[in-house]
Parts: structure tokens; sequence; C-alpha cells
């Protein structure tokens, strides 16, 4: 199956615990601890995103960079970009998966995210004033 927002709507709203809206050309899901994540497809692929916490509230960005460098990879399928959004620039976690995935899978990504969130932010904690938490 090749996915879209409507087949990727359906899926998210038969989840209990998700709150799902249609936002442009994503899909906004919430979960039941408050988390969003943002559901784009496009072409081949599949990206699910949420943000984790804005640049401006890291106290050292250089070594909260090299951190995420040596950690990222105990947390499965989800990695961490910085992206601008409107005009600051936020720590994404994000995960990424193939258009033609199965129903179970994307819910997996979505999931994963969705608990690999929490567990980012207490591993990066340290680096953040307090104004960053989620």
């Amino acid at each position: 199956m090749v996915w879209s927002n409507d087949a990727l709507k359906t899926l998210a709203e038969a989840q209990p615990a998700w709150v799902v809206e249609l936002e442009g050309d994503c899909l906004s899901i919430s979960n039941d601890e408050g988390i969003d994540a943002f559901v784009y497809v496009g072409g081949r692929q599949i990206q699910v995103e949420t943000t984790l916490f804005p640049v401006s509230t890291v106290t050292d960005t250089a070594a909260l960079d090299a951190l995420i460098l040596r950690t990222h990879h105990l947390l499965p399928l989800t990695a961490i970009c910085i992206t601008k959004i409107a005009d600051e620039e936020y720590y994404v976690a994000f995960g990424a998966l193939s258009s033609d995935s199965k129903d179970i899978v994307v819910v997996e990504e979505i999931e994963t995210l969705f608990s690999n969130v929490g567990e980012f932010l207490e591993l990066y904690n340290e680096h953040l004033d307090g104004e960053a938490s989620k």
C-alpha cells in the first residue's frame, strides 16, 4: 500500500490514545501524554517528527551536539536534527520509513517516536535551561 494523508488519518484515528488532526499537508497526532507528532507523506517516504526544545534553551550547544552524536543511536528508529520553525531553531526528533510500509510499521514508528521523546529529554536535560521542559 502506498500511503496518502487520508489513509494515514484513518489508521491514526483507529489508535485509541491518539488525537488526530489534518493540518495542511500533514497530520498532527497527539498522544495521551501530550506529545505532538507531525506526519508527512511525500513521494516514497513517510516522515514522523516532533520538536524536542528550542536551540535557545540549550546552555552549551557544542556539548549537547557531541552528546547527541554519541547517544542518539541508543534509541531505535529515531534521529535528531535542528530545524528552523518560524523564526526559531529547534532540536527535532524524527523517523522516516517507506511509503510502502505496512500499517503496523507506521504505527510502530509513531509510537516509538512518542516513547523516545521522554528518553531524549531525560538524556539531554542537563544541557537545558529551566524553560525547555516539554
